[in-house]
């Protein structure tokens, strides 16, 4: 079939209309200079880049001494950041979104992460669902009941994909858990009891704290007045997120992951530290896909892991395995 081939601008845009609006739930202390706090933030993994010396630049690409050096930097020479990457076949758009945090409570370094699932159409396109990682699992959800199980059977309610619609945008809302920072699909993954205890924390205006993080063109730094400002309340401040590409040379990990080991990752392809993973060595444990052994198929293959997971709604179109760009960038 006849394709229309893209440029990197357009990726980009299309990574920008569906990039997802995150509820980061965070606690609230400035003990130690605020370091629990800032280990609950999204944060570029060069940390202080934004605002270092050029000539100190390498510098801020080390993993290795990530703790020692968020304890040591100021809330405000943080910027919320968030990596993407896109992949597109004949049929469909699958976008990669990846957040990292500079530590959480059981290892320095941690990048989860989600992929939008989105169906080709003349003039736009039609988000179907989404797959999110959260530490080692992978979490399946529908938009609508566009997409079914790959028994053919639709989603439990628990696992409908809910959004945030304007005139503009329709946009995923996520959620990532407090110090481990597992991803998933806002208001899912809340057992009974936990529901229950929420609503009598609500009765009693005893709330989470979170921070609402959305896209944005002009992304401003963190500031602990902004950040403290919805301490137990109903409140949540919000920021602004600046999307980075994957592949950008210069803000971008794909090229330094490529010449490892370095101060970034580890020989065997880890952050250091041993237990975060970049998005291309991401591996679900529990739908095992049969017992495969196959590591990092949301980055090398998205659509093959889609016809894994899925199975196309009524009226949808057949998962096309035929690529166009991959996420590496390359076009075929």
């Amino acid at each position: 079939m006849p394709t229309i081939e893209h440029n990197n601008e357009f990726y980009q845009n299309l990574a920008f209309k569906w990039a997802p609006i995150n509820y980061q739930h965070i606690r609230l202390t400035s003990i130690n200079n605020y370091y629990q706090t800032k280990k609950d933030l999204i944060v570029p993994i060069t940390l202080n880049f934004y605002k270092q010396k050029k000539d100190n630049l390498e510098l801020c690409w080390d993993t290795k001494n990530i703790r020692e050096r968020l304890r040591k930097i100021d809330v405000e020479f943080l910027l919320p950041v968030v990596y993407y990457s896109v992949a597109e076949t004949e049929t469909h758009y699958f976008i990669l979104y990846a957040f990292y945090h500079a530590d959480d409570d059981t290892h320095p370094n941690d990048m989860e992460g989600c992929l939008l699932i989105l169906e080709k159409m003349d003039l736009n396109e039609v988000l179907l669902g989404m797959v999110t990682v959260a530490h080692q699992d992978f979490w399946l959800y529908s938009y609508e009941n566009s997409i079914r199980q790959a028994s053919g059977e639709e989603f439990l309610e628990d696992y409908n994909l809910e959004v945030d619609v304007s005139i503009d945008y329709i946009r995923p809302l996520i959620q990532q858990e407090v110090g481990k920072h597992g991803l998933n699909a806002l208001g899912t993954r809340i057992n009974r009891f936990t529901k229950f205890l929420n609503w009598i924390r609500s009765l009693l205006s005893i709330y989470p704290d979170v921070i609402v993080y959305s896209p944005g063109d002009k992304p401003r730094y963190y500031d602990t007045k902004s950040i403290f400002k919805g301490r137990g309340t109903a409140y949540s401040p919000t920021f602004q997120y600046e999307l980075v590409d994957i592949l950008d040379p210069v803000e971008g990990f794909w090229k330094r992951w490529h010449a490892r080991p370095n101060s970034t990752f580890q020989e065997n392809g880890q952050f250091h530290g041993g237990a975060a993973n970049p998005p291309w060595l991401w591996k679900e444990l529990k739908l095992n896909f049969q017992h495969s052994e196959e590591v990092g198929l949301m980055w090398a293959d998205p659509a093959k892991l889609v016809n894994k997971l899925f199975k196309p709604g009524k009226g949808r179109k057949d998962f096309s395995i035929s690529y166009i760009r991959h996420m590496d960038g390359t076009f075929y």
